[in-house]
């Protein structure tokens, strides 16, 4: 069957052609991949700078997450991350792993929004302490994919007021679901006018601008003011713990929190993914998606479209 694999750490993955899967154990469904989404963890996955990728050998496949089919029933299935290699034509899935989806449901738009919609979904109901509701959240990168999706999340979850911050005005303002833009400084502060502030989704990674945000941050009386690294879309300069003054986490109620992979039990998971897909299959796509067949992965991971639109591979095209 086709497939793709990467070879080299400096190079896109390769079309290959591969085995196919062996018959599903009884505790496994053997999928037809419809569709694998090119997320910013897939590629640094793909260029061996995720920690996921670093002992890993080749032939490897990238791949977090996608949507597959089980041909004797038709039925479709969300594949969770790290669950299967989905860079190729079918997979065999422990059925742990498998949320089934309803009828008629586009696997494109859910490898599309799966990840930027769970990191989101994951931080306000598992994370953030008291979740959004009726509180202020203040999205540092608004205009990321993961960042737009978070505007719409947060919305549904009943958040009072949402505030988008990026570097870029015109595609700001382009951002749907925000009560309140501003764009990214130096100077970097919030404005009085945002009011106070009880959360705040850094996908940026940037340290000074984070700094200059905490600092800047009204407090509400007898809340915290909740930070949380989502994201690392700089990958650049020193971090937040470089630059933080000691004296500002005495002075003011901030809370630090993290996202990664141990933040989330299974059951966080198991509990939250079904919800997850219920708000895809409602929502609008809040960003471009370029689609390609797999076998053209290798032209097309650095083309324009490929970069500037969410990437999502269909290996059976």
């Amino acid at each position: 069957m086709n497939g793709a694999r990467v070879t080299s750490w400096d190079k896109p993955p390769l079309a290959v052609f591969l085995p196919e899967p062996p018959s599903p154990s009884p505790t496994q469904l053997q999928l037809k991949v419809l569709a694998t989404s090119v997320t910013r963890v897939v590629r640094s996955r793909a260029s061996g700078k995720h920690a996921t990728s670093f002992d890993a050998a080749f032939p490897y496949d990238p791949s977090v997450d996608g949507v597959g089919m089980d041909a004797a029933t038709g039925d479709l299935y969300f594949i969770t991350q790290l669950a299967a290699q989905l860079f190729a034509e079918c997979t065999n899935v422990e059925k742990r792993h498998l949320v089934k989806l309803d009828p008629g449901t586009d696997p494109v738009k859910v490898a599309a929004l799966a990840h930027p919609v769970s990191c989101s979904w994951m931080t306000l109901r598992c994370r953030v302490f008291g979740g959004c509701q009726g509180r202020t959240v203040v999205i540092i990168g608004a205009t990321s994919a993961s960042g737009r999706a978070a505007a719409l999340v947060a919305r549904s979850m009943g958040a009072a007021r949402i505030v988008g911050l990026s570097r870029n005005e015109a595609t700001l303002a382009t951002v749907e679901g925000l009560d309140d833009r501003v764009v990214l400084q130096e100077p970097f502060a919030l404005p009085p006018s945002v009011g106070p502030v009880h959360v705040i989704l850094d996908y940026v990674g940037h340290g000074p601008a984070a700094v200059g945000i905490l600092q800047s941050a009204r407090c509400e009386y007898g809340e915290n003011v909740q930070y949380v690294q989502v994201g690392n879309i700089a990958q650049r300069g020193p971090h937040l713990f470089q630059l933080l003054p000691m004296a500002l986490i005495n002075q003011r109620p901030i809370c630090i929190l993290g996202t990664g992979t141990g933040c989330f039990t299974a059951e966080d998971w198991r509990t939250e993914l079904p919800e997850i897909m219920k708000m895809i299959s409602r929502m609008e796509t809040p960003f471009p998606v370029f689609t390609a067949p797999l076998s053209q992965v290798a032209s097309v991971w650095e083309c324009e479209d490929a970069l500037t639109k969410r990437l999502v591979l269909i290996p059976n095209a």
